[in-house]
């Protein structure tokens, strides 16, 4: 935290609102001032989501400050009170609530279908709090926590909400995943990571051929969970928590498999088509489809 410039955490102290207003007033002077406010990802977008150049740039600029914007996110849930925390919650608003509600009414066992999107961790914090009060929320990745991570769970468990990370690496913490949820947890499973993270399917995606990792679909069905597909989306007023067609995985084989892959790569689609500027995984996207086009576009 003494790293941390003092302005930096000067925005980040402020309400949702007033922060965000602030952080997009100081990047567009910092852009008028000549400061780098991209990502070089112009190339990309425009041959991926056949954009004109100009387009292009902008969507590269809004790329590169929604993830500032995330960064200042994390920030502030280090920073802000806890009662300050929970008044930011309430700028958090839900489309297709009902979905949740009945799937939380249900008792089954839920997995939560998220993207790297817009102020996500927060979104998911706000979700657990209004539709699984009580229930504990369990994060699961390929990587190690890292300080700032366990920083962030403490201050979440404050606002009532229990909430750890768990690395899936291997057949023990798999297992652990599945106890847990069969306990009543709430697993968060991100659907939009590459393949390298394991289970790789091919999927069409953005009209064009790429993979997905797939493991939600053993995991659901080993817990005889019921997966709901989320997205987060933030604006300058707050975010949208935004909630897809609950599904259940009701077979073993490959017919079954490719349902689910068709259903999560759908269910990507039309998020990051939704707000193409708040996917955090454009920089990533050879990983997905590792295509000398892309790569030759993505240089220039």
């Amino acid at each position: 935290m003494d790293d941390i410039p003092a302005l930096s955490r000067r925005i980040a102290s402020l309400p949702l609102a007033a922060r965000r207003h602030a952080l997009r007033a100081v990047w567009t002077a910092g852009r008028i001032a000549g400061r780098k406010a991209d990502f070089d990802l112009h190339g990309l977008l425009r041959h991926t989501l056949r954009l004109g150049t100009r387009d292009a740039k902008r969507l590269d600029r809004e790329i590169a400050f929604h993830d500032t914007l995330t960064e200042l996110e994390w920030l502030a849930l280090l920073v802000r009170s806890t009662d300050q925390l929970i008044a930011d919650s309430r700028r958090v608003v839900t489309e297709g609530a009902g979905i949740l509600t009945r799937t939380a009414a249900s008792g089954n066992p839920v997995i939560l279908a998220p993207l790297h999107m817009g102020n996500y961790v927060f979104g998911l914090a706000a979700t657990m709090r209004t539709f699984f009060p009580g229930r504990r929320m369990l994060i699961l990745r390929a990587r190690e926590d890292h300080e700032a991570d366990t920083r962030v769970m403490e201050r979440i468990r404050e606002i009532g909400i229990e909430m750890r990370f768990l690395q899936v690496s291997d057949k023990a913490s798999y297992a652990e995943a599945v106890r847990f949820v069969r306990q009543g947890a709430v697993v968060i499973y991100f659907v939009d990571l590459p393949p390298s993270y394991g289970g790789p399917i091919d999927v069409e995606l953005l009209g064009r051929p790429m993979r997905l990792a797939l493991g939600i679909d053993s995991l659901a069905r080993v817990a005889n969970a019921t997966v709901v597909p989320l997205a987060v989306t933030s604006s300058l007023s707050g975010d949208t928590v935004h909630v897809g067609r609950a599904f259940e995985v009701v077979d073993v084989g490959r017919a079954e498999r490719l349902r689910i892959a068709g259903l999560v790569s759908r269910h990507v689609e039309t998020a990051i088509l939704r707000a193409p500027g708040q996917w955090h995984f454009w920089p990533r996207l050879s990983e997905f489809a590792p295509l000398p086009d892309l790569a030759t576009d993505a240089a220039e």
